[in-house]
């Protein structure tokens, strides 16, 4: 299966979170192979013939009847509606017809990528992501998230949303992706909307890097490994720099070295993008102008035609009412990153290791052993559509741990089970929401008893002058024979090896098995508290998680770096520092780099040497006129091949084992991985370096680039390939490794999907990378990319615009 098509898979979410982006990882720009076709023939670059009926649908104030109750939408300059209602029934119903009216599109193939449905809508491009979602079966863990917050406050919410969503589809003209595909919008349920959740949890906390450790165990040998893959990069910037309050302690979990190289390469494209992340801090008033703390937020995830997320402005008026604005997903009613009239707040990856997987004896294909005992997998056959082509069966088998993955490989079949803390009832639903109502730090901590998944790094502040850290969501103790070990290997199943206590997939879990809530790493009235997906505390008192699964410190240190130089200076923070910050493109990753580069151009050749020159002044900024930017980026992209390619590539390893870019940094100079074993020479970090940058060299000379911008640039398309549903192209600053966050390498580009600055006495800024609507005919499609791109940002006032362009009045929606 093309890996490009699975990373469409992650993008649209998120999350967290979700969001994350963690690494949301993943981008769905590689629709435009399953799109094409005969559904665009006659469809030109212009649009022309298209625009006269796909128009903005609100030309003034339009009706609509709201089975809750009276509500209003007006929107503002920048296409973001500012939604007001007298009961949170009839906001909610109003936000679901808003969101399709704006991204009815994104939210179907969010739905469909997670339920398993893809190929109905666009054929057998997608038949391996389907089988791979539904013998995951995230359906069946949304089901089981919505049985857990029906019979809450939110489930009526839920259900007024999804109402909401399909009163638009039952009334209004669809969007043109489907009418030029022709296929529909299935109907909105509330497990569609926690499906959503799902897919931004998965994208964030969901990997199969056991497999890759026992791989690399297997290969490299586990002196090695312990080497290139610590538990813990050599470095000084974690989040929390000061000794958490340790309370437990973990023995280790012996290596299960299996050959499982097969299993990876086939599950590895649905597992979490490792090269994305995020950034977030606050800052308390001891530090600013004002008085008042300030918090910043920007989430690295996949960049993409329509972007990720979608700006709105949501009040309930009345005694008990709030009044919140900033982000979502497309199909998630609530705000999920932004600010209310008292909290604001901001999330990013925390990077834990909540996945573990299990091996088993199986003496059929129907059976497994567990504990002694031959159990039967629970089994059901099922159908995945396929739109132009024939249909395709997949069984779906789930033992006691949760979902059981099987693939052929030149061995025979080898599976394993699959224990995620999102395959169960989870109710980060409820804390969303609870967010967006909270009025102190100490709500916001209460409500994110409730965030269960993904694990993310909260930052919040208040009217009042608290802030607040905290590590969220659910982190399990793996027990074998009573005792606690690591995570970080596959565990023989069938032995009983690492049990999650009090964890039922599919069903309600109790945690009871699980890291108790006041132990998670947490700090209130920090003066400040910064994060960028690095490890959370030296010490966090349990098995967190390692090195594989942390960023590169890169950012993280620059970040404290800029924090610390302002709070030792005469000079206190301020908004416009925060954005100073977010803005900044200066390369910790070049200046590791870049003095050993210099000591070793008496090892290259002339052409590469004068090449190599222009780094020797070079202020280690990542701008688009930078012809040093260039040279750094391109030898950045070679090193770890020069290195590591003559060990990993026999043993059938590649790049996408290699370790993190920091590990090459701190290597000594006579490591024995800088030598090429394939010659009689020894060589150093001299000749490695030297050939990394020939290689870069000579790239540039065959593309004719000359400065970073050529290089680097902006070029997000439309999952459909006809050019006027992308955005225009641009150079760029910035990198993957620097605040400023812009990342074109691979198959995706990433970067900040969403930059905030939040304050206290005025407007709080925000901007996203290309516009609110979904459709290539509204002015709002990509007004915003100027602005995002160069660095700058919109108001994100409470103040809603004049005049109403929707209005809902009491009425059936039938």
């Amino acid at each position: 299966m093309s890996r490009n098509y699975v990373q469409m898979a992650a993008a649209v979410v998120a999350v967290v979170l979700l969001v994350v982006a963690g690494v949301l990882g993943g981008s769905y720009l590689s629709l435009a192979a399953p799109f094409s076709g005969g559904a665009w023939t006659g469809v030109s670059d212009s649009g022309s013939g298209l625009g006269s009926t796909v128009g903005d649908a609100v030309n003034g104030e339009t009706t609509v009847e709201n089975p809750y109750g009276e509500a209003t939408v007006a929107y503002d300059d920048d296409g973001v509606p500012h939604i007001e209602a007298s009961n949170e029934e009839a906001l909610y119903y109003a936000v679901g017809y808003v969101q399709a009216r704006d991204r009815l599109w994104e939210m179907d193939l969010q739905r469909r990528l997670m339920g398993g449905t893809l190929s109905a809508a666009v054929g057998d491009a997608a038949v391996e992501s389907d089988r791979f979602h539904r013998e995951m079966d995230f359906r069946g863990a949304a089901e089981a998230s919505w049985q857990s917050v029906e019979d809450s406050g939110y489930g009526p919410l839920v259900e007024a949303f999804t109402g909401g969503v399909n009163r638009y589809m039952d009334t209004e003209p669809l969007p043109v992706e489907f009418r030029l595909n022709d296929y529909e919008p299935e109907r909105w349920t509330p497990v569609a909307t926690l499906l959503i959740d799902k897919q931004i949890s998965w994208s964030l906390s969901g990997d199969f890097r056991d497999l890759e450790g026992s791989v690399l165990d297997a290969k490299l040998g586990a002196n090695a490994t312990s080497q290139l893959y610590p538990d813990q990069l050599a470095h000084d910037s974690p989040v929390l720099r000061t000794e958490w309050n340790a309370t437990t302690a973990n023995g280790s979990n012996a290596s299960a070295l299996a050959d499982y190289d097969a299993l990876y390469d086939s599950l590895r494209d649905f597992q979490r993008e490792p090269g994305i992340g995020s950034n977030n801090w606050v800052v308390s008033g001891n530090q600013t102008a004002s008085g008042r703390p300030l918090l910043a937020n920007d989430p690295h995830l996949s960049l993409t035609v329509p972007p990720v997320w979608y700006e709105m402005h949501l009040t309930v008026t009345g005694d008990d009412g709030y009044d919140v604005r900033g982000v979502t997903f497309p199909g998630v009613p609530s705000v999920i990153i932004g600010q209310n009239r008292d909290v604001a707040w901001g999330v990013t990856n925390v990077g834990a290791d909540v996945t573990d997987l299990y091996r088993y004896e199986t003496p059929s294909n129907d059976t497994y052993v567990y504990e002694g005992e031959t159990r039967e997998f629970e089994t059901e056959r099922q159908t995945i559509e396929v739109k132009g082509g024939d249909d395709v069966d997949v069984t779906v088998r789930k033992s006691v741990h949760g979902p059981y993955l099987e693939r052929e490989t030149p061995d025979g079949p080898v599976g394993v089970a699959v224990a995620w803390t999102g395959l169960t009832g989870t109710k980060e639903a409820l804390a969303i929401h609870d967010f967006n109502r909270a009025s102190s730090v100490e709500e916001m901590e209460e409500a994110a008893r409730n965030f269960d998944s993904p694990t993310q790094n909260l930052v919040a502040m208040d009217r009042d002058g608290g802030t607040l850290y905290r590590a969220t969501g659910k982190y399990p103790y793996r027990y074998t024979n009573g005792s606690v070990v690591r995570g970080d290997r596959v565990f023989d199943g069938s032995a009983g090896e690492g049990e999650w206590r009090g964890f039922t997939p599919y069903g309600q879990s109790s945690w009871e098995g699980f890291v108790p809530y006041e132990q998670v790493p947490h700090v209130q009235n920090a003066d400040y508290v910064a994060t960028a997906n690095q490890r959370t505390a030296d010490e966090p008192g349990f098995y967190l998680s390692t090195s594989s699964r942390y960023a590169d410190p890169y950012r993280g240190a620059r970040i404290y770096e800029l924090l610390d130089r302002r709070a030792e200076s005469d000079e206190p923070m301020d908004s416009e520092y925060m954005q100073t910050i977010q803005r900044d493109v200066y390369s910790t990753a070049a200046e590791g780099f870049v003095p050993g580069i210099l000591d070793s151009r008496k090892s290259m050749n002339e052409d590469t040497r004068e090449w190599a020159d222009s780094l020797e002044s070079w202020d280690y900024n990542m701008t688009a006129d930078s012809e040093a930017a260039l040279a750094f980026a391109l030898f950045r992209q070679e090193v770890r091949n020069a290195t590591f390619y003559d060990e990993y590539h026999p043993k059938g390893l590649d790049e996408g084992y290699y370790p993190h870019l920091y590990v090459v940094q701190t290597l000594p100079a006579d490591s024995e991985w800088f030598d090429d074993v394939r010659t009689a020479d020894r060589e150093t970090r001299a000749d490695v370096y030297a050939e990394a940058m020939a290689r870069a060299e000579a790239r540039a000379e065959e593309e004719g680039w000359e400065t970073y911008g050529d290089y680097n640039r902006l070029d997000l398309n439309h999952p459909f390939p006809v050019g006027y549903l992308d955005y225009p192209s641009r150079a760029m600053d910035g990198s993957p490794f620097t605040v400023f966050n812009f990342r074109v390498e691979g198959s995706m580009q990433a970067g900040s999907s969403w930059r905030m600055v939040s304050t206290w006495g005025s407007d709080s800024l925000g901007v996203i990378p290309g516009g609110q609507s979904g459709n290539p005919f509204s002015p709002h499609y990509h007004d915003q990319l100027d602005e995002w791109a160069e660095g700058e940002y919109k108001p994100m006032t409470f103040d809603a615009p004049g005049g109403v362009d929707i209005r809902f009045v009491e009425g059936s929606d039938e």
